[in-house]
């Protein structure tokens, strides 16, 4: 190889045993292998994570204490490193602050243009300003920049009254109310000594209480007093304690605005947005700009009117601009249009052309924010980089993917070395070389089965993945449930959720139905307001997406099984989200030696303080360390030695395993285990049969990928499926995104284990085979954005393939056993 190799010697990361590799530097490198085979310990938890730290000991030990500390990868040697940058999959930010313009750094080039070139198109605005315009100036995060009203937020979020008595026709403590139906305030217990201070029977409908009554319950009593008495049980004990308080009520808007403003994470803010709606700030019209933003024209558009339409129609407007430049703005505008230019290009090749740049980072669906922050990265000239790319395919249509593979080709072709891991085989073969991690997953894996061209990993036996490379990987197997007319349906009338408009949606209830179309059709759309409306519908409130929802009769609940971090601390863990580590706490509480010293279950949590957790570390197992002016390291518990329990705890045995040893676990190796009791053999078993069985029971929450995090809720959704006496609605956004081939069938039959308890599945997909499988398709389109948002096509795969739509075309090739991207160019090696 001309350009030279990356040679890595003994890497340990994680699963890695041992792994020594030679990397070809100037090609498409393709890292494959069966989920949790090591590929990611390798390319982004190693080589990475090596590049990052080599970068952060040049800088001053001042400058690094400001610097997020990175634990250094369990490697020999790396030679021939140099400087990467990396699109990560596991650290995808969504933050509501956080937009596309400022996710791409498209911001900052047009905070510069509005500054510096304020009178092309336009009279010259900055002769009314107090001094001279600034990038501040058109940042509404900034004093300069942002809404004097509003202070940048474009409004305020404002609770409703019809959003909190939805039913007034129903006593307010038995449907009249969502807001009441559950225990969601402390105010909740003064309302019924309330009612006897008023003489008020709180037994009949709301709309016949009296107004008063009425007003003090939504409005607040003012300066009066309410006094109330409640017995409320101790926690752990069987004695109950009464608790006593007086004081004015707030008033359910009140109190809903208080708790929304004081919620400390968007989870948590998310349980109040049922019952508050936001109105726009009157000074600034809902942008949350400033008067200088709004007053400032370049090319004839205002900055705030600038970012609230879609990149294709940026491009074109900075294209204006560029003819419009004078001489003398040339030499500052043609740099900052130009590179302005390629990202917006970028974001257009990969799909993105519908997005408006103001679009909050919280509204995007994985795939699109995992291309918006690829375009961030790849919107550079630089040469002799080692590009990242941590399953770029994903959450991408088969007619995108084309693009994606260009664009790698030329940054090769720019001198730059581009390392992916993926797991679609039509990418694969493209590459110049494929480094196949495995045979299997978690302790099964981590070793290089087969280093060499596409055509190499192809012929290799033992490699998973060069079977569906050589085109004789197994396909999709699934027993379809046809949507006869006989069939339930359920229906979602007057739908309105951002691109998506329709006045009739059905969808075949007891089956497996399937949301299609391009990148930005609106199936993540649709897919949400089927979620909140038919959520809505169950608790008899109302939602904004969709006018009603009918067909929900003997249905009881609904499951989001979504990518978002399933926590944000290392106590997190698949034990403790499934709720095994519960029944596994308890068998160790009931064993001999247990009881002997008195302890129960609640002692073995190493959430709980003065039990039989390490006070040391309190129950992390690992300790912060504070360097002063070194970024702080984490280490491991000297006094636990990474176990996380004291001594006593650890004497204490379940089937010859002490507590920290189940911990470290794999879901299969449990699974075995753990035959009895039935409880958590079900649990166990659930998380085997969504494709987890490398994980450990143990392993934190916050190094799992979004992938790894959904099958963790869809196995939930499956034990809820099973449990629960009414059946459920179960949507899922882009299911098997970040799987390999082979693990594709495992979802699809925990899907079909979800049908097979009477629950109906909904999910937003691009893998068309799983699209082929499905009992219901829905093609959307026919493009992206505005473009989008129609039903194209709905019925069985067959009659869907039959359409003309771009989703159809591929639905076609799949079925004739065609390959679905073009066949490579010679260039392309």
């Amino acid at each position: 190889m001309e350009h030279g190799t990356i040679e890595v010697v003994g890497a340990r990361t994680n699963n890695l045993r041992d792994v020594s590799v030679s990397i070809p530097k100037g090609r498409l490198v393709a890292f494959t292998g069966v989920s949790g085979s090591g590929k990611t310990s390798l390319v982004i938890d190693t080589l990475h994570n090596e590049a990052q730290l080599r970068y952060l000991d040049g800088l001053s030990p001042f400058v690094r204490q400001y610097i997020t500390q990175r634990n250094r990868p369990k490697v020999d040697r790396v030679l021939g490193l140099g400087p990467t940058l990396a699109v990560d999959q596991r650290r995808l930010n969504r933050n509501p602050r956080s937009t596309v313009a400022t996710i791409t750094g498209i911001d900052g080039h047009l905070g510069l243009l509005y500054s510096r070139l304020p009178a092309i198109g336009a009279q010259p605005a900055a002769e009314r300003q107090d001094g001279p315009l600034t990038t501040a100036h058109f940042d509404r995060a900034t004093p300069e920049g942002g809404c004097a009203d509003c202070h940048g937020a474009g409004g305020r979020w404002w609770a409703q009254e019809d959003l909190i008595i939805t039913r007034p026709e129903l006593p307010l403590f038995a449907g009249a109310s969502p807001w009441y139906a559950k225990w969601r305030s402390g105010e909740h217990l003064f309302i019924p000594s309330l009612a006897e201070k008023r003489g008020v029977d709180l037994g009949r409908p709301w709309r016949s209480l009296p107004e008063e009554f009425r007003h003090q319950v939504l409005y607040g009593t003012g300066d009066e007093k309410i006094e109330a008495t409640v017995d409320v049980p101790n926690k752990n004990e069987t004695a109950r304690m009464t608790y006593t308080s007086s004081q004015p009520l707030r008033g359910a808007l009140a109190e809903v605005e208080r708790l929304f403003v004081n919620a400390q994470t968007p989870t948590a803010k998310q349980r109040y947005l049922p019952y508050l709606r936001k109105r726009p700030c009157g000074g600034c019209g809902g942008s949350g700009f400033g008067r200088v933003a709004g007053s400032v024209r370049l090319g004839g558009v205002t900055y705030p009117e600038l970012v609230e339409v879609a990149v294709r129609e940026v491009r074109a407007w900075a294209e204006r601009v560029a003819q419009d430049l004078d001489a003398g703005r040339r030499a500052v505008g043609e740099p900052l249009l130009r590179d302005l230019g390629r990202r917006l290009g970028l974001l257009d090749r990969l799909g993105l052309a519908h997005l408006q740049l103001s679009r909050s980072a919280a509204t995007l669906s994985g795939g699109e924010l995992q291309r918006t922050r690829l375009a961030a990265q790849l919107g550079t000239e630089l040469s002799g980089i080692i590009f990242v790319l941590d399953e770029p395919g994903n959450g991408l249509h088969p007619a995108d993917k084309a693009q994606l593979l260009d664009i790698a080709l030329e940054l090769r072709a720019a001198g730059n070395t581009v390392l992916i891991v993926e797991h679609d085989p039509e990418l694969i073969a493209r590459a110049d070389w494929v480094i196949d991690i495995g045979p299997g997953a978690g302790r099964l894996g981590g070793a290089v089965v087969v280093s060499g061209t596409p055509a190499e990993a192809a012929a290799e036996p033992e490699s998973l993945t060069g079977r569906y490379l050589a085109g004789a990987g197994p396909r999709l197997r699934r027993t379809r449930r046809p949507a006869g007319d006989g069939a339930d349906w359920v229906e979602l009338h007057g739908l309105r959720a951002h691109n998506v408009t329709a006045e009739l949606v059905r969808l075949p209830a007891g089956r497996l139905s399937c949301l299609t179309g391009v990148s930005g059709s609106g199936k993540s759309s649709l897919l949400s307001a089927l979620a909140t409306g038919a959520a809505a519908a169950l608790a008899g409130t109302a939602s904004d997406a969709v006018r009603a929802v009918t067909g929900l009769d003997g249905f009881g609940w609904v499951a989001v099984v979504d990518q978002e971090p399933l926590g944000r601390t290392p106590r997190s863990n698949p034990a403790t989200y499934s709720k095994a580590f519960d029944i596994v706490r308890r068998l160790f509480a009931e064993t001999d030696t247990a009881r002997g010293r008195g302890v129960d279950a609640s002692w073995f949590s190493f959430n709980t303080p003065g039990g039989g957790r390490c006070e040391s570390c309190t129950g992390y197992g690992r300790k912060l360390v504070d360097m002063h002016f070194l970024p702080d390291v984490w280490v491991v518990c000297d006094a636990c030695e990474g176990r996380r329990y004291r001594p006593e705890a650890l004497e204490i045995h379940y089937q010859g395993l002490a507590i920290d040893q189940v911990l470290e676990l794999t879901v299969a190796e449990a699974v075995r285990l753990f035959a009895e009791p039935g409880q958590l053999a079900e649990i166990l078993g659930a998380l085997h049969q969504v494709g987890l069985g490398y994980l450990r029971l143990g392993q934190s929450a916050t190094e799992l990928s979004g992938g790894e995090a959904q099958r963790l809720k869809l196995a939930a959704a499956i034990q809820r499926g099973a449990a629960s006496r009414k059946a459920g609605l179960v949507v899922l956004d882009e299911p098997v995104s970040g799987l390999h081939p082979s693990d594709v069938q495992r979802v699809v039959d925990a899907l079909d284990a979800l049908l097979d308890s009477g629950n109906t599945v909904v999910v937003a997909e691009h893998d068309i085979p799983v699209a082929a499988a499905a009992d219901w398709v829905i093609d959307l389109g026919p493009g992206a954005g505005p473009d989008g948002g129609a039903v194209l096509a709905a019925g069985p795969p067959d009659t869907v393939a039959a359409a003309d739509t771009p989703t159809a075309g591929f639905l076609r090739r799949y079925t004739a056993g065609l390959p679905l991207l073009p066949a490579p160019s010679s260039t392309h090696r």
